[in-house]
């Protein structure tokens, strides 16, 4: 159900997503929190951890870790999910990390709005992520310190 989810609003096959969280679940650099009404799936969000590596272009995001793919099926938004989520996947990151990152597009003022409320700065707009399509100028990356206080 949660492959469902994303596939709803990432694309791709539902097969593949199903594989990619499995094994998401059984790498210690990655986290996966989802959010349940009943038997639905009604969130998603995840934790990765990136690493820089020799080769990559200079303006590479940062080593650390970072919160990607918040999801809330559409009848869902505005319920507040989107923060338990988030939340979840800090206090989770801060046991490993005293920082945290994540990026998105200057378009989405929601999520933009959601983060700083968890005290994410802008760090840059001028930055690369490995297998992100980003278009230059349309994104920003941002930094919180960890713990998040209760």
């Amino acid at each position: 159900m949660c492959a469902r989810l994303i596939v709803s609003r990432a694309g791709g096959s539902v097969a593949e997503r199903r594989e990619r969280l499995l094994a998401d679940l059984e790498n210690p650099d990655r986290y996966v929190a989802v959010a349940c009404a009943g038997d639905d799936v009604v969130g998603y969000g995840g934790v990765i951890r990136h690493q820089l590596m020799s080769g990559m272009p200079a303006d590479t995001a940062p080593s650390g870790y970072y919160l990607i793919g918040l999801i809330i099926a559409p009848k869902w938004r505005r319920y507040g999910i989107g923060e338990l989520l988030t939340i979840d996947r800090m206090r989770w990151t801060a046991e490993r990390a005293d920082e945290i990152y994540y990026f998105a597009n200057l378009a989405n003022g929601a999520i933009l709005d959601l983060h700083q409320r968890f005290r994410f700065e802008e760090v840059t707009r001028d930055f690369t992520f490995p297998n992100a399509p980003l278009k230059p100028g349309t994104c920003v990356l941002l930094r919180a310190p960890l713990p998040y206080p209760n």
